[in-house]
């Protein structure tokens, strides 16, 4: 039996990862068109911004209810995970840093930082910004 539950739960942990990768790359997806779209007309910093915030916006709705089916209520999630997410942006940036002063190119930095980063956060958001999962995934 207790084979069994510990199967279960390893299962459910990999249906949240994988749910938690399928709404990074429809994320990526949204925010990338959306700012093809600003930019044209704003400046791109301006856009990349605001394509930016729209696709942590919803981000945070699919994750909450798709990947982690979290119980938790009021306006704390939300500021947990724009936390999470400006923390996990400075370390991407932090990494990049340090991998370019190394010597890695601009684009090799940036893929090499991703693993770190998108750990970051899948930990960020699985155990501080909904801290309440629901049991099923």
């Amino acid at each position: 039996m207790y084979d069994f539950l510990h199967y279960a739960r390893a299962s459910d942990g990999l249906r949240r990862v994988f749910r938690f990768c399928c709404i990074g790359v429809l994320n990526t997806g949204i925010a990338f068109c959306l700012y093809i779209i600003f930019s044209e007309f704003i400046n791109r910093y301006a856009a990349n911004a605001f394509s930016w915030g729209a696709g942590c916006v919803c981000s945070y709705f699919l994750n909450k209810t798709w990947t982690f089916r979290a119980t938790d209520k009021g306006f704390l999630p939300m500021l947990r995970f724009a936390a999470v997410n400006l923390c996990s942006l400075g370390l991407g940036l932090m990494m990049m840093y340090l991998l370019t002063s190394f010597g890695l190119g601009r684009i090799l930095s940036y893929i090499f930082s991703l693993p770190v980063t998108v750990t970051a956060s899948y930990l960020g958001y699985r155990f501080w910004s909904f801290k309440h999962v629901g049991s099923r995934v």
